[in-house]
């Protein structure tokens, strides 16, 4: 598993800060895997920014590995939360439609 992001550094306040506004427009009712969609094309737009502004050449795999680290180490973060719910929810569907 990938390691803990440390969360008193600026880009982690930054990254509560983008969460806030997409829980902002999942309470609106926009479905989370559009919510994603957007915020994987907003850090796709300026990440490409950032590597560009550098005087070395953009390197894209840099941020693409560790994007798959970040994401690795929240999908198994997330994992134990997701679970029950998921569970539960069969076992009420399953009892209103037996009931």
């Amino acid at each position: 598993m990938a390691s803990e992001p440390k969360d008193d550094t600026l880009s982690v306040q930054i990254a509560n800060q983008i969460i806030n506004v997409a829980n902002a427009r999942l309470a609106d009712g926009v479905g989370a895997d559009d919510i994603a969609a957007g915020l994987r094309h907003a850090a796709a737009n300026f990440s490409a920014y950032a590597l560009n502004a550098r005087r070395d050449p953009p390197d894209p795999a840099v941020a693409v590995e560790e994007f798959v680290r970040f994401l690795d180490y929240y999908l198994e973060r997330h994992k134990a939360e997701k679970a029950p719910t998921a569970g539960l929810q069969q076992l009420i569907d399953r009892v209103k439609s037996e009931f």
